[in-house]
C-alpha cells in the first residue's frame, strides 16, 4: 500500500511541473518498519501538521504533496519573512512568528548561527558543535549575532490564534536544544498529538539544552513512544501514540 501511494503521489507531483514518470522502482526488500517509512505512514494518516522550528519551510512542497494543512511556527523574524513568501502559494499552510518555550512573555537572547541561521537557538553551541571534532559538516560553525525575543508557550499560541489543534495531529519539533521547553509549554494540547517527529541530542551539542533521556521520559509519560532509539549525538526520532 505504501509503495502504490508513493508512486501515485510522485506521478501527480511530476505531472504538475510538466514531467513524465516512465517507471519507478521501489525495492521489494525495503524494510517497511524502518523509521523513514514509519514517518511516511504516520504523515499519510494525519489530519494536518504542526511544524515548530520552520526555518524557511523547505518541507512545504512535501506537505502539499501529502495534501496536509500546516501550521508553521518560526522564531527568527528575518527568516519568518522568507517563510511567509515561500509558503504563499499553498492555500492551507499558515505561518506564525513565535519563540516557543515553557513560559510566556519572558525576554530571551536568541543566538544566530552562521549556517544560514539554520542552527540558531536560545542556547549557545556546546563542545560537540565546536572545533575540529564537531559533529557538523561545517567545521567553522558558530553564533555570529544575537537578538532579543519574547517567549510564548505553544498552548498560548494555539489559544491566541484560534487553532483547531485536533486537526493538526502530526507535530514536528526542530528547535535546536529547546525541545523539552516546548513540550512543557504544550501540556494542554499534547493529547491531540498522535505522532511527533522531534530533533533530539545526547551530549553537549548545545549548552544546557534538552537531552534525549529527559525528552523520551516526558513523552513516554503521556503515551508517546519512540519508533527507534537515538543512534548518534544528534538526530531526529519519531514518537507515536499506540
Amino acid at each position: 500500500m505504501i509503495k502504490k501511494f508513493l508512486k501515485k503521489k510522485l506521478k501527480k507531483l511530476l505531472f504538475k511541473y510538466n514531467y513524465k514518470l516512465e517507471k519507478i522502482y521501489i525495492q521489494n526488500d525495503y524494510n517497511l518498519e524502518s523509521p523513514d517509512l514509519q514517518l511516511l505512514k504516520w504523515m499519510k494518516k494525519s489530519k494536518g501538521v504542526l511544524h515548530m522550528g520552520s526555518h524557511r519551510g523547505s518541507e512545504a512542497a512535501v506537505y502539499e504533496w501529502f495534501g496536509k494543512k500546516v501550521i508553521w511556527i518560526e522564531a527568527n523574524p528575518k527568516i519568518f519573512f522568507d517563510l511567509v513568501i515561500n509558503i504563499k502559494q499553498y492555500k492551507f499552510q499558515k505561518p506564525i512568528c513565535a519563540l516557543l518555550t515553557n513560559k510566556d512573555n519572558e525576554e530571551k537572547k536568541f543566538y544566530i548561527s552562521n549556517n544560514d541561521a539554520a542552527s540558531s537557538s536560545i542556547f549557545k553551541f556546546g563542545n560537540l558543535s565546536l572545533g575540529k571534532e564537531t559533529l557538523w559538516k561545517n567545521k567553522n560553525l558558530k553564533m555570529i549575532d544575537e537578538i532579543k525575543l519574547e517567549t510564548k508557550m505553544l498552548d498560548s499560541v494555539i489559544r491566541e490564534n484560534n487553532i483547531d489543534i485536533e486537526n493538526y495531529d502530526h507535530w514536528v519539533i526542530d528547535v535546536q536544544g529547546a525541545e523539552l521547553l516546548v513540550l512543557e509549554g504544550s501540556r494542554n494540547n499534547l493529547k491531540f498529538c498522535n505522532s511527533l517527529y522531534i530533533e533530539v541530542s545526547q551530549g553537549d551539542v548545545y549548552e544546557n539544552a534538552s537531552q534525549w533521556d529527559d525528552v523520551k521520559k516526558f513523552l513516554n509519560d503521556i503515551g508517546l513512544k519512540p519508533v527507534n532509539e537515538i543512534q548518534s549525538e544528534h538526530e531526529n526520532v519519531l514518537f507515536v501514540r499506540n
